[in-house]
């Protein structure tokens, strides 16, 4: 009995660690998945891999370089904002749809800071939800990493991070009622209201310091030298279609010689069995991946067919959800397939979750994109009189009579200033 318990315990840790490492092959983009598969050819002798080498992706550059006006060099997309990564934590909930769109809604209310920018009143009314639900979305946001985000003020952004660390209830007090014996440096009033000494009064001190008063600088992303596109969107009569490189879909084989070798003893066929059983299910997680990287890309450029025909103006919205639905793969599942991840297009290379849009309704029931949105907010700026800029009011209300989108004062300001336009203050000129 003891001995078949035991067997029946490393067979479930062997099955978890290769779940564990199958989910995480997915995540890898093409250049990370080269790089992890000669780690494996390392330490297994008896798998070989036609891994891709410089050249070919210098090849893929040539190609990309030679189709278009200006080098691959040149196909910089943003890093990822503070709210494209925080709206990735929300998979690891379960979330009705209002509480899905209400919890993003107040991410999207969130400053450069992290902290909250809106009431829970004004939350509630913004995301057309109940009080209740914007303050269970609020204890959500600030469950999320890193600690400290979704705080309304650096009181709470400081308790947020403490609380994370479970530090005590006296260092919570002296944030709440005496914050500003922290920012003196008053050692002498901390030590001698809590009856402690100077050198624990300084240590409480240095604990409340060692926390990001600015939470979400921490998500910002450094923009990468160059990126190297994962599969490739071609037109081949009259459909639009997925092409993976090379480098998404390795060739790999097992040498099973080993295992009719006779002259091997027993523990040596034993470990020739081993690094063939890592072989086939290495083979079949990079299968997996393979079809699954396939499936999702294919049903993205399905959905977003428009975009591939006529441009960047007719993306539609689209989610994570919405494509999980449609391949019946989990909405993680599908996340990680597209995390990291570009495709070469005949308009440019973009990172696959550009094709994912946040979408706002119109009058006459549809939905347009948030990318349209943008382009649109740029536009009417363009065309402004600068001796009278609009302020993001007018812009809101002139989307909303033109165009019949929806869309508040101060989502056209945050959007105005991912695309780098100064407030009508700054851009006011006279003629």
């Amino acid at each position: 009995m003891k001995q078949r318990l035991t067997q029946e315990q490393k067979l479930t840790w062997k099955i978890t660690q290769q779940l564990s490492q199958a989910i995480e092959i997915l995540q890898y983009n093409g250049y990370d998945l080269q790089q992890f598969l000669q780690e494996q050819m390392s330490e297994n002798p008896l798998i070989e891999v036609e891994t891709a080498g410089e050249e070919q992706f210098s090849s893929v550059r040539r190609h990309i370089s030679s189709q278009t006006s200006v080098t691959f060099d040149d196909y910089q997309t943003a890093p990822k904002s503070l709210y494209d990564l925080l709206k990735e934590q929300i998979i690891h909930f379960d979330l009705s749809e209002e509480q899905r769109s209400a919890l993003e809604y107040g991410i999207d209310s969130l400053d450069e800071r992290g902290y909250l920018t809106i009431t829970l009143e004004e939350w509630a009314e913004g995301s057309g939800t109940s009080l209740e639900v914007a303050e269970e979305c609020l204890r959500l946001l600030q469950s999320m990493d890193p600690p400290g985000i979704g705080a309304r003020s650096l009181q709470e952004c400081l308790k947020l991070q403490l609380a994370k660390k479970k530090k005590s209830a006296l260092l919570i007090d002296l944030i709440e009622q005496h914050i500003g014996w922290v920012a003196d440096h008053s050692l002498n009033e901390i030590a001698e209201h809590y009856e402690i000494s100077l050198a624990e009064a300084k240590e409480l001190i240095n604990e409340i310091q060692s926390c990001q008063p600015k939470p979400g600088l921490l998500l910002q992303q450094k923009q990468s030298d160059y990126i190297v596109p994962d599969g490739e969107v071609i037109q081949e009569q009259g459909t639009w279609k997925v092409k993976l490189y090379i480098w998404n879909s390795p060739s790999i084989t097992v040498n099973r010689s080993y295992l009719r070798e006779d002259t091997f003893d027993d523990e040596a066929r034993d470990f020739a069995k081993k690094y063939v059983r890592h072989g086939d299910w290495l083979i079949r997680a990079i299968e997996t991946r393979r079809v699954n990287l396939l499936t999702v890309f294919q049903k993205i450029v399905e959905k977003q067919v428009s975009f591939f025909h006529y441009g960047p103006a007719m993306l539609r919205p689209l989610t994570l959800q919405e494509v999980a639905d449609e391949v019946n793969l989990h909405v993680s599942t599908v996340s990680r397939a597209v995390k990291d991840k570009y495709l070469q297009t005949p308009r440019g290379v973009f990172p696959v979750k550009f094709f994912f849009q946040q979408g706002f309704h119109k009058k006459d029931g549809g939905q347009t994109s948030a990318h349209t949105t943008k382009m649109l907010i740029k536009e009417l700026v363009e065309e402004e009189d600068p001796a009278f800029p609009l302020s993001d009011q007018q812009i809101s209300q002139r989307l909303q009579n033109g165009f019949g989108i929806r869309i508040s004062r101060r989502t056209v300001a945050k959007y105005r200033e991912t695309l780098n336009i100064p407030s009508s203050f700054k851009r006011k000129r006279s003629i």
